[in-house]
C-alpha cells in the first residue's frame, strides 16, 4: 500500500525553473544543467521502482513511502522506505549509467562513463549505513524495536558494477522480489503504530530560493511569462486571459508558474513593484488582483504590502 507516493524533488523543480531563466551564457548554466539533468535521472529511476513496488503481490500488507526525511540524530532523506510486518526496508536507488566501480579503504563510488568520462560519488553504502542507524534511533525513542534492512538498487540494465568486497546488498530492480521475500515476514498483521509515527514526524525541507542557494544574482534571471505552447517567455497580459506574440497562444494562468519560478528561485514573498516587474505588467491594480487572488497571506500595507507564495507552492505539490 502506498502511502507516500512519488514526487518529483523540489531541487528538481526549482533547477528546471532555474535552467529556464538563464542564458546559456551565464557562467555556472552548463553546471547547473548537468545537475538537473542528474536530478531527472534519479527522479526517474525512483519513480520506476515505486512502480515495480505496486505490482509485488508480496508488498500487499505493507506501508510504503517515498522520500522520508525524519528528525534524528543523523540526517535522513530515504528514497523509498517499507513497513513490513516484521522489518523495516530502505532502499537506495541510483540510476546511473557506464561502468561503476565500488571502492573500499576510502570508500567511493567511481563512475565512468560510455565516453570514459570519470566521476567520483558518495558510496551510497555509507547513506545506506546512516539511515539504518538513524532510523533505528528514531524508532528507539518511540520505544519501537523492528530489524532494519537496506539495499542500494539500480533501476536499469545500463549499469555496469563492480565489487570486490562484501557490503550491504546492491542489487537490480529485477531483483526486488527475492531481496524482500527474505525480510518480509509471513504474519497478515500490519504495523500501523510505525506507519502512524512517521507519518506525524515527517519533515519536508527545501533549498529554495536557488539564487542564493547557488549564489546567483536574480538579475540574471530571464523575467516574463512562459508560454508553455511554444516555450517562450514575454506572454502579454490581457483582460481576462495571457496571450503570446510569438505562437498566439492564450492561457488563463500562465502567472501562476511564473510567481512559482519567483518563489522557487527568489524568495516566499513579494511585493507588487517586484511583481509587476518580473511579470512584465504595469498596472499595479491588475498585480493587486493577481497576487489576492493567489497568496493566502500577506503583511505590511499599501505599496509596502508583502504577499506570501508559500501556500501557492504547497497547493501546486
Amino acid at each position: 500500500m502506498i502511502i507516500k507516493p512519488f514526487e518529483p524533488s523540489p531541487l528538481t523543480k526549482g533547477l528546471q525553473a532555474l535552467v529556464s531563466r538563464l542564458q546559456p551564457t551565464h557562467l555556472q548554466y552548463q553546471k547547473l544543467q548537468q545537475e538537473l539533468k542528474n536530478k531527472e535521472a534519479g527522479d526517474f529511476g525512483e519513480q520506476y521502482i515505486m512502480k515495480q513496488l505496486q505490482q509485488i503481490t508480496l508488498l500487499n500488507d505493507c506501508y510504503i513511502f517515498h522520500n522520508v526525511m525524519l528528525p534524528s540524530v543523523l540526517p535522513m532523506q530515504i528514497d523509498i522506505l517499507i513497513i513490513a510486518p516484521k522489518a523495516i526496508i530502505l532502499l537506495e536507488i541510483k540510476n546511473i549509467r557506464g561502468t561503476v566501480h565500488f571502492k573500499n579503504n576510502p570508500r567511493q563510488l567511481i563512475r565512468t562513463s560510455e565516453i570514459g568520462e570519470v566521476q567520483v560519488f558518495t558510496h551510497p553504502e555509507i547513506q545506506l549505513e546512516q539511515y539504518i542507524q538513524g532510523l533505528k534511533h528514531f524508532l528507539g525513542k518511540h520505544h519501537i524495536t523492528i530489524p532494519v534492512y537496506g539495499a542500494v538498487v539500480f533501476p536499469f540494465n545500463n549499469v555496469n558494477i563492480l565489487r570486490a568486497y562484501e557490503g550491504l546488498p546492491i542489487i537490480m530492480a529485477k531483483e526486488l522480489p527475492l531481496f524482500l521475500h527474505k525480510h518480509i515476514g509471513k504474519s497478515k498483521e500490519t504495523t500501523t503504530e510505525i506507519k502512524q509515527i512517521i507519518l506525524s514526524q515527517l519533515q519536508h525541507r527545501t533549498p529554495f530560493p536557488l539564487c542564493h542557494y547557488y549564489q546567483i544574482d536574480s538579475s540574471a534571471l530571464q523575467q516574463g511569462v512562459y508560454c508553455e505552447s511554444c516555450g517562450q517567455f514575454g506572454m502579454l497580459k490581457l483582460r481576462m486571459t495571457w496571450y503570446c506574440q510569438h505562437c498566439q497562444n492564450k492561457c488563463t494562468n500562465a502567472h501562476i508558474k511564473a510567481l512559482l519560478d519567483y518563489y522557487m528561485l527568489i524568495g516566499d514573498t513579494i511585493m507588487n513593484g517586484e511583481c509587476r516587474e518580473f511579470l512584465k505588467i504595469e498596472s499595479q491594480y491588475v498585480v493587486k488582483r493577481i497576487l489576492q487572488k493567489v497568496c493566502a497571506t500577506s503583511t505590511g500595507s499599501d505599496r509596502y504590502r508583502q504577499y506570501n507564495l508559500s501556500s501557492l507552492y504547497l497547493n501546486r505539490r
